[in-house]
């Protein structure tokens, strides 16, 4: 009779788990599309308009593929970075539904962000977790602040993700079952992973291969055929990869400033993305990481803060150790972004998406651990589930305070239209180039334009006007002179208003200009296309 009780209240707490893991799906669903029509101005705005902008024209012309154009830095207006798979289908979805294209971005970003439960899903299968331990993990996984808010973005991140935890699935299944069909459709996620998103790929490869070595312990003789065979085909599309990074660089030696700032090969961008020594060994650099991890990942919660996700992780450990190879292996995961790719993870907030999911997955594992620890016993899944429960609710709060207000305080879309799109598009032709300086190269500006365009990059060894600029514009069709430049108040004061003027004039612009929200506009003195609007 208690063995009866026991599974009856087991069965209880594991209908709650689905219970919990719904309403977390619904929430999350609803906390991606609040605010959906917003413009894509808010963090790291650069990256997601780099991508739309390619995707703008990729929209325009359906034959676009991997000659796709992305013209922020002038001609030529190939700038080549990952292939674009997730521009692609953005063009596609924008041109069959007619849904808007920051909607369509944002809406396929989501997708694939919820799509990355399918993978997860079977490779805890795999590494046998029972169906409420998969509940576990999902729950968290769903309401984690940084895919909240990430997930929806337009950008590749999912994207990149959805293909590199279905390689790991997939190359897993295909060595724990013997079966060559699961490694062949691993690597073809794991091509598709690698030209998509190759530093989301390389993370991924790195926990693949832990797995297969290390996941049910230390690999015996007969397993090392098809150890081969794993590690064959998770690293196999470094190759196709290494030929679209060296095809993309011989199309980016061919534009004056992509030369010199965003080559794969050359000195500046390896010390970007990987930063240099000194950058790894200095404490700064991992205090400021642990702010990213505490800000997006380690949900806060009363009196313990930040605490709560680690503290699982040892309890996890301690009561359930047979669960330790499988915590450390995703924790090594998490961990390697950070370390190999240290200037990529100090700068940029989202690409913690690439090796989040790993972290969460390491709690969900010893949530599992905690679950399972005493099978006659109810009281460790009313702990794991409540916990669970805990997580999920601390998650939906942190992204309400922090994620939340970013999107709040962005401007509307017939605001920002006011304020920009409309002035610039009636004083500049479709076909005419703008000049931007003083914003970096982000195509913020371009892309709501509708224009192409030289965003100047803020480079201390790229002088303006200079040389990488004239070179640029000697490029231009006569089509596609330049119809206005745009200037950041900030870099005009009145000692250096003379000499900006005279710049104006040699590039043929109006010394008149208007205000608007990337800096003061002057249009080309042979603009009929319309009237230019006074303060």
């Amino acid at each position: 009779m208690n063995m009866v009780k026991v599974n009856r209240q087991e069965t209880l707490w594991g209908f709650a788990l689905q219970i919990l893991f719904g309403l977390t799906l619904l929430s999350s669903i609803v906390a991606m599309l609040i605010l959906f029509y917003k413009p894509l101005l808010d963090s790291h705005s650069f990256r997601q308009t780099t991508t739309s902008l390619s995707v703008y024209y990729m929209a325009k012309d359906p034959a676009m593929f991997f000659n796709y154009i992305t013209p922020v830095l002038g001609k030529p207006w190939q700038i080549p970075m990952e292939v674009p798979i997730y521009q692609w289908i953005v063009a596609r979805w924008h041109n069959i539904s007619g849904m808007g294209l920051d909607q369509s971005g944002k809406l396929v970003s989501i997708a694939f962000w919820f799509a990355c439960i399918w993978p997860v899903w079977r490779l805890l299968d795999l590494l046998n977790l029972s169906l409420q331990q998969r509940f576990l993990s999902s729950i968290i996984y769903c309401s984690s602040p940084l895919y909240l808010y990430w997930g929806r973005a337009f950008m590749i991140e999912t994207t990149g993700l959805f293909l590199s935890l279905a390689m790991v699935a997939c190359v897993y299944a295909g060595f724990k079952r013997r079966s060559w069909r699961c490694l062949l459709l691993g690597l073809l996620f794991g091509l598709c992973a690698a030209l998509c998103k190759v530093t989301t790929w390389a993370i991924a490869v790195g926990v693949a291969g832990l797995l297969v070595l290390f996941s049910h312990g230390l690999p015996k003789r007969k397993d090392w055929g098809w150890i081969i065979a794993s590690g064959v085909t998770v690293t196999l599309p470094l190759l196709p990869a290494k030929i679209w990074l060296a095809y993309g660089d011989s199309i980016k030696q061919l534009n004056s400033f992509g030369k010199e700032l965003i080559v794969s090969s050359s000195k500046n961008q390896t010390a970007w993305n990987f930063g240099t020594l000194q950058q790894k060994l200095d404490p700064a650099t991992w205090e400021h990481i642990w702010r990213h991890i505490t800000d997006q990942l380690l949900v806060p919660f009363p009196v313990i803060g930040p605490f709560l996700m680690i503290l699982v992780l040892i309890a996890g450990t301690v009561l359930s150790p047979k669960r330790i190879p499988l915590i450390l292996i995703f924790l090594a995961g998490f961990a390697s972004g950070p370390i190999i790719f240290t200037n990529l993870y100090f700068e940029h907030s989202y690409y913690w998406c690439a090796n989040g999911i790993w972290l969460l997955l390491a709690v969900g594992t010893a949530l599992a651990g905690i679950w399972e620890c005493r099978p006659r016993r109810l009281w460790p899944q009313a702990v794991a589930a409540t916990v669970a429960f805990v997580i999920a609710t601390s998650g939906f709060v942190a992204w309400s305070q922090r994620f939340l207000p970013i999107l709040q305080a962005l401007p509307t879309r017939e605001q920002f239209d006011a304020a920009w799109c409309n002035p610039v598009q009636k004083i500049v032709p479709p076909s005419r180039t703008i000049l931007i300086v003083g914003n970096d190269w982000n195509p913020n500006s371009l892309y709501y334009a509708e224009r192409k365009g030289i965003a100047f990059p803020t480079a201390s060894w790229i002088p303006f006007p200079g040389p990488q600029l004239e070179e640029s514009l000697a490029k231009l069709d006569p089509a596609e002179t330049l119809g206005a430049v745009v200037i950041n108040e900030r870099l005009i004061s009145p000692d250096n208003q003379a000499g900006i003027a005279a710049i104006l004039e040699k590039l043929g612009m109006s010394g008149q200009g208007t205000r608007t929200p990337f800096g003061i506009l002057f249009p080309a003195l042979d603009l009929k296309f319309g009237q230019v609007p006074t303060e």
